[in-house]
């Protein structure tokens, strides 16, 4: 059984056997698409992607955007032929990364203390045959509790991923290692902070750090997109020829974050730089035709970023 897939303007089809790991023609600068276990496997060159869910979190509307009025959402959704959202249920799509060997994951989703629909990675990585302790790398986009609090254990005792490597920015680690951090955050983020610190500390003896443009592992580099936090990083992703940008919380809704990219976003740290990076993001996505995966963008979070008059559109990769 078979179903062809096609993605943005060029009218790239490629058949892709359900189930299977075959794929039976692809174009040299898109990732190659297989459908096992309710998500799709992206190979880029000869680094294997899956997405697995760590749940949903939700974030009421005046947090998510302080300085747009209702009107101009209400807008923008119907303008799209969508309902406005009374809140943000958002979709944390946690990235496997498997290439010579290693087992990687882009972030460690929430645990069981942050919100009750999230922690669900432990469970869903069951599906692809694996535990905790088959992680060899765990490498973080940011310090915010949906993307790095799940890095400790239910019971908070230790690592979760026992036998990895954590890798982090820098000035992500930095600020929220700091002591003083919970103190010049907003009062939302205060006991975010406190509980980061915690995390940080807890698995300090197996926390490595990276700069933007270092090398992670072989294909893998962090690329600088700050302003959602001070160290914000995403991961760029390279083998033979093709490319894939992990994109963390840069781009976090498919319709606001490509239509609105100057919208200010409360989750945002400093939302004039945040913005910037939105805007450059998406003009070298849209520009280098690369693919994208978004932590919070809808499952499984994977897809194109195309113009569209002044702004962007996000054109989902599906089967």
């Amino acid at each position: 059984m078979t179903n062809a897939i096609k993605t943005g303007s060029r009218g790239v089809s490629r058949r892709v056997v359900l189930g299977g790991a075959t794929v039976l023609a692809a174009a040299a600068s898109f990732p190659r698409i297989v459908r096992a276990r309710a998500t799709q496997v992206l190979t880029v060159g000869e680094i294997e992607i899956s997405v697995v869910s760590d749940g949903t979190i939700t974030l009421p509307v005046p947090l998510s955007l302080p300085d747009t009025p209702g009107e101009d959402l209400d807008a923008l959704f119907r303008a799209a032929g969508r309902e406005p959202p009374a809140e943000f249920v958002n979709q944390t799509n946690v990235v496997l990364v498997r290439s010579g060997g290693s087992t990687m994951l882009v972030d460690a989703g929430a645990g069981p203390n942050f919100q009750a629909t999230a922690g669900r990675l432990e469970d869903n990585l069951a599906g692809f045959g694996l535990s905790p302790a088959d992680v060899d790398m765990v490498i973080f986009t940011h310090g915010h509790p949906d993307h790095l609090w799940g890095a400790l254990d239910d019971f908070e005792d230790g690592a979760r991923f026992e036998n990895a490597t954590h890798v982090i920015a820098p000035v992500e680690h930095d600020f929220w290692a700091d002591p003083e951090t919970a103190d010049r955050v907003p009062d939302w983020a205060k006991g975010m902070a406190l509980g980061s610190a915690r995390v940080l500390a807890a698995i300090e003896d197996r926390l490595e750090r990276r700069a933007p443009g270092e090398a992670i592992a072989p294909g893998l580099s962090f690329l600088s997109t700050s302003g959602h936090t001070p160290g914000h990083a995403s991961v760029l992703v390279e083998s033979n020829g093709e490319s894939l940008l992990i994109g963390g919380d840069a781009l976090t809704n498919d319709l606001i974050s490509f239509q609105r990219p100057d919208w200010r976003l409360g989750t945002d740290l400093d939302g004039e730089r945040a913005a910037a990076t939105r805007r450059t993001l998406l003009d070298r996505l849209a520009t280098e035709r690369m693919p994208m995966i978004g932590f919070h963008l809808p499952w499984p979070g994977h897809g194109l970023v195309e113009r569209d008059e002044t702004a962007y559109r996000f054109v989902p990769l599906q089967d």
